[in-house]
């Protein structure tokens, strides 16, 4: 857990380079957005002042307060441009890196987290955009903005300068204390956030079987339990940041209050000059300015912050061991001698060994929990070397096609998946055909595959893994492909996997199915 408290994690400015000019950027803008606010006040107190005492109105203040509005509101748009641009970059950088770190790490680690990092990489770090756009810019605002204000105020009237600066400090103390108790509190609803989306997404995948098996009462139960947290943990946060907005406008009326009133008494007793006390009327409002919506901005990117906190201690963390690399061979061909692999819960699979040759299927069968597909994962060279037991000869990676036990589909139509992993639109289509997906091509699909069946997600994923390649001879890597398959169907896909391996094709499955076994040309017992 990183221990910074600074408003600027250094690992940010490090590890994702368009921060930094995204920063440069806001401070050019902001730097050109002080000196026109400040001419602005500087010339409506100067010429008022004229209008009041002299009874005479300078007839050039007006078209240049019109040029430095006009000026002001150019400088907004191009900062808000520049703002887009540098907000979209940072973030992809931050989901390109974390991807590769979470790739490095070992993948059945990752899968037990999958719902948590799926949470924080997508809603989270769309949390954090507020955090780039708004309080980077008024943080620039403070060591800017503030400063310039407060000068201007010292040069029009020194006795208002010193209030100000007196009071100044107070709006920083509540902002730090306050924050500190927000911290906990949105990265506990980070976390509620991504168990609840982990179990909506599990239930959801199931639903249809769980409906057919009248066992919707137990999840529905769950699911309102953790919405409930969800919901406490929400307004927890909402309370705090009502909390903090209160005291920090409060805090800073009160100061603004403080320096008008003795402005106003100096005036009546003629100690001060109405020009100096329109100026430091008008300008000591952009001294507090800043600092108030610092405040605000920091309370409204605190999820993200949260968020983006673990994204960076993902991929600051110490370079993890170098893959295991399979020995390469000619054909696809899988020879595998005395593999064992450690893991958290033992050594799965131990010693085990097979040959897995064209034009056969070989089905590597036992329980949940004995190997199967941490075998796969040593075959496709992803996991941790330090792990990794025994002798591992594979074809090249681009001769491998995988279907994993949790296929992913992605929105869009069911063609856009059938493509997914590169395979030609014609074999794409004939794989479909072949395997029976249930769906037309022209279906959409939502987030996480929904809008079709649990079957029907498998036989699509099915599919398009039969579908890669150039159509020569490939080594496929099947792990539970008859999942949520209805027994004909299963009938089927073992005739289907025979007839991929008499095309020469080395077929191997991982599977506690005895259907799928008997279909086998060689079974080895895990």
């Amino acid at each position: 857990m990183s221990t910074n408290r600074s408003p600027v994690d250094p690992r940010l400015l490090r590890l994702a380079p368009p921060v930094r000019s995204l920063i440069l950027r806001a401070g050019l803008a902001q730097a050109l957005t002080t000196m026109l606010v400040l001419a602005r006040g500087v010339l409506i107190g100067w010429g008022a002042t004229r209008l009041i005492v002299e009874r005479v109105f300078p007839w050039w203040v007006i078209p240049a307060l019109v040029a430095v509005v006009a000026a002001h509101g150019a400088v907004s748009w191009v900062a808000q441009r520049w703002s887009s641009r540098g907000v979209g970059a940072t973030i992809d950088s931050l989901r390109a890196s974390s991807l590769e770190a979470l790739r490095r790490r070992d993948p059945r680690v990752v899968q037990e987290q999958s719902a948590h990092w799926r949470t924080v990489l997508t809603r989270g770090l769309d949390d954090f955009r507020p955090y780039l756009s708004d309080f980077l810019p008024s943080l620039v605002a403070v060591v800017l903005a503030t400063p310039a204000a407060l000068l201007v105020v010292f040069l029009a009237d020194p006795v208002s300068g010193v209030l100000a600066l007196v009071t100044v400090p107070l709006i920083p103390v509540f902002m730090v204390l306050i924050g500190t108790l927000t911290r906990a509190q949105t990265r506990r609803r980070l976390q509620i956030t991504a168990a609840l989306g982990g179990q909506l997404a599990d239930l959801l995948s199931g639903a249809l079987t769980l409906r057919a098996l009248g066992a919707t009462d137990q999840p529905g139960r769950e699911i309102e339990a953790s919405g409930r947290r969800h919901e406490n943990a929400t307004m927890s946060v909402l309370r705090l940041a009502f909390l903090s907005s209160f005291a920090l406008e409060f805090i800073a009326t009160l100061s603004v209050a403080l320096v008008a009133v003795g402005i106003g008494l100096r005036l009546i007793d003629g100690s001060l000059g109405l020009s100096a006390g329109l100026i430091a009327l008008i300008v000591i409002p952009e001294v507090y300015q800043p600092i108030r919506q610092v405040g605000t901005n920091f309370h409204a990117a605190a999820d993200g912050l949260a968020a983006v906190e673990e994204v960076l201690e993902l991929i600051d963390a110490p370079s993890h061991q170098p893959p295991f690399t399979p020995q390469r061979r000619e054909g696809v061909a899988l020879e595998v001698s005395g593999l064992s692999v450690a893991g958290r819960d033992g050594t799965t699979p131990t010693d085990l060994s097979f040959r897995a040759e064209p034009g056969e299927v070989t089905v590597l069968h036992g329980p949940n929990g004995s190997g199967k597909s941490t075998a796969f994962l040593a075959v496709l060279g992803v996991l941790p070397k330090n792990l990794v037991h025994g002798q591992v000869v594979a074809p090249a990676p681009e001769a491998i096609s995988y279907l994993p036990a949790r296929p992913v589909l992605t929105p869009g139509t069911v063609k856009d998946n059938l493509v997914l992993l590169g395979a030609e639109p014609a074999r794409a289509e004939a794989a479909a055909a072949a395997v029976g997906t249930g769906v037309p091509g022209d279906r959409i699909l939502g987030a996480h595959g929904s809008g079709i069946s649990a079957g029907q997600s498998q036989r699509l994923a099915l599919a398009r893994t039969l579908a890669r390649g150039d159509g020569g001879p490939m080594l496929l890597l099947l792990d539970e492909p008859s999942a949520h398959l209805s027994p004909e169907l299963v009938e089927h896909l073992g005739m289907l996997l025979r007839q991929y391996a008499a095309e020469g094709h080395a077929v191997v499955v991982a599977s506690h199915d005895r259907r799928i076994a008997a279909a086998a040309d060689k079974v080895v017992p895990l």
